[in-house]
């Protein structure tokens, strides 16, 4: 392969695995080899996954559950701006039976709280917005699943 398509390749393998790790918890850098592959990059091998992380700034820090799990350094993370789509600005969203969290990009919490309330979703009683983090309460709790998909489909774009 010559170096632009390297070097593109290499791009999309950043990309992936620094989406990757801010959507999930890892334990190990095999598990994060094996989502790589199932993301397309059948060949990946583990010290190309390490240099990913080195080159990335990954950190293993404590969850809640104590255990040691790949993240991205929040020194390291890009400033806000206010040019980001704002697909780029959710890490992720997810429930329970009784709320919405939507993780956020350090900095764009209010920014997607304040996207929620200019749609005004009236199954939506409510947002709180931190920095990286916005909690969402349904009106009804047995509607929640049905304000997740809502709320995910405006913020990401599906």
């Amino acid at each position: 392969m010559n170096e632009p398509a390297n070097s593109a390749r290499e791009q999309l393998q950043l990309t992936v695995c620094q989406r990757l790790i801010m959507e999930k918890s890892y334990l190990s850098q095999e598990q994060i080899r094996r989502d790589l592959q199932d993301h397309g990059f059948e060949t990946i091998s583990q010290s190309t996954v390490s240099r990913l992380l080195k080159l990335l700034g990954v950190i293993k820090i404590r969850n809640a559950k104590g255990q040691k799990i790949y993240s991205v350094n929040p020194q390291l993370r890009p400033a806000p701006d206010a040019a980001r789509s704002i697909s780029e600005m959710v890490v992720s969203v997810e429930h329970n039976s009784e709320f919405i969290l939507i993780h956020t990009a350090a900095g764009y919490g209010r920014a997607v709280a304040r996207i929620l309330d200019y749609h005004a979703i009236p199954e939506i009683l409510g947002v709180v917005a931190g920095s990286s983090i916005v909690w969402v309460a349904p009106r009804d709790v047995k509607r929640t699943a049905i304000v997740h998909k809502r709320v995910n489909y405006l913020l990401r774009m599906h």
